[in-house]
């Protein structure tokens, strides 16, 4: 595959993911409400399969880290990457708890800075709480880049292996356990695979997919996988509400989400290195570079323009959902491309460098 081809289906992944992130939050009301009816089924599994993207992000970012040279590089880490990342996700920590308190009416100082005093315990917004393991693995990524060109496929195997069944696996079945059960399969704090735990094996399983070549793998097969472990997922949700914790570990423990994020994965390349028309590779090659900065904000206009859709909207159901969901979207990208225009703002806000043209 050559070198165009491939940044375009990563950029065509990261696109479909911010798209399916979108959908999750602004359809999150609407999967607790009318619960049983055949419109909430719908919603509630949509948005179920939905969560494969933020698995995604990071695949895309295991990719494009653990195939660059430059990762090896403490300085062009710390000089390039990590700061792209990180002055964007301070500022927006900022922003958020001022937007938050003109909603609610209590804007003051003092709960600002609370806020922003106890972020490296917290997030100030709760869709921020994807930065705390991206900028984590942000500044490991020199030392996984290092194991990693060094390891055969076999090692690289062995040790999505050992998280898969650790962290995603043994949870799994653990909470479908009777109470007094459940503790047989939970591990020791003290043995915990941290290393090779939570987001990070996202980030080397998303390597490890473009090192065997896996979009040779027949689509169908890849589909059949994604929808019964996607149905499976969403009914065990249903019957087992607990195996979605407060803390979004879901995305790690519930093996039905890591099992579905690679058909997906394989699936997204294997049809975005397929495209060819011109006007579908610039639309998003222009979106790509906003991506970032959308998830950044979406969150934030959700707070206002959800209450007043479910106000003036004559309309219920899943149409309502997804004229939300538009207007959410449209206005994201909208308010991200102005200040990709605004040399200097635009790598503050958003981590792009360069003025948009």
């Amino acid at each position: 595959m050559s070198k165009k081809q491939r940044i375009f289906y990563l950029d065509f992944i990261r696109v479909i993911a911010i798209l399916l992130v979108i959908f999750i939050h602004a359809s999150a009301i609407d999967t607790t409400k009318n619960i049983g009816t055949g419109q909430w089924q719908i919603t509630k599994i949509l948005n179920y399969f939905a969560h494969i993207s933020v698995p995604l992000f990071f695949m895309i970012s295991g990719t494009l880290l653990l195939n660059s040279k430059k990762t090896t590089s403490l300085s062009y880490t710390w000089k390039q990457r990590v700061p792209r990342v990180v002055i964007p996700f301070v500022l927006w920590s900022v922003i958020s708890p001022i937007v938050v308190g003109i909603y609610v009416h209590s804007l003051s100082l003092h709960n600002v800075l609370t806020s922003v005093k106890n972020m490296l315990h917290q997030p100030t917004s709760p869709t921020l709480w994807f930065m705390y393991p991206l900028i984590g693995i942000y500044i490991l990524s020199p030392i996984i880049k290092t194991f990693v060109q060094n390891a055969t496929t076999e090692m690289l195997l062995y040790v999505t292996g050992i998280w898969l069944v650790t962290c995603s696996l043994l949870p799994s079945i653990a909470v479908m356990l009777p109470k007094n059960l459940a503790a047989i399969l939970q591990l020791s704090p003290i043995a915990n695979f941290f290393l090779v735990g939570g987001f990070t094996g996202y980030f080397i399983l998303g390597y490890v997919l473009t090192r065997l070549h896996a979009e040779k793998t027949n689509s169908w097969w890849l589909i059949l996988v994604f929808l019964i472990f996607g149905f499976a997922g969403n009914f065990i949700s249903e019957a087992v509400p607990q195996i979605f914790d407060a803390n979004n570990g879901y995305y790690v423990t519930s093996i039905f989400i890591p099992i579905m994020s690679v058909p997906a994965f394989i699936l997204l390349q294997k049809w975005g290195s397929t495209i060819r028309n011109n006007f579908t590779v610039k639309t998003f090659e222009f979106l790509s570079p906003l991506v970032f900065g959308v998830y950044l904000i979406h969150n934030l206009l959700i707070l206002y323009i959800e209450p007043f859709f479910m106000s003036h909207l004559p309309i219920q159901g899943i149409i309502a959902t997804f004229i939300r969901y538009f207007a959410i979207l449209i206005l994201s990208i909208f308010i991200i491309w102005i200040l990709n225009l605004i040399p200097g703002l635009n790598y503050l806000l958003t981590g792009n460098l360069h003025k948009r043209k």
